[in-house]
């Protein structure tokens, strides 16, 4: 068998990276949300929830990464 490869919840390398992307897409995700106040259902809307879906993930990436590492090293003492 081969090595292992990422799990298939992981969408960042580093937990610094996730942190990053996950704050820039819930970003992106407000500022889609406060364009469309006032707005029927459209497109900015769907845009936001994917948006903030997206930023979501990238966050539960970093900590489940930064939860792995830091079980790691209590293992390892």
């Amino acid at each position: 068998m081969g090595p292992a490869g990422s799990p298939w919840w992981q969408t960042a390398k580093t937990p610094k990276q996730g942190f990053v992307l996950g704050g820039f897409w819930l970003l992106l995700a407000v500022a889609y949300g406060v364009f469309a106040v006032g707005e029927p259902i459209s497109w900015s809307v769907i845009v936001a929830v994917l948006a903030a879906l997206l930023g979501v993930g990238y966050l539960v990436t970093a900590v489940l990464l930064l939860r792995r590492k830091h079980s790691t090293e209590r293992d390892r003492r």
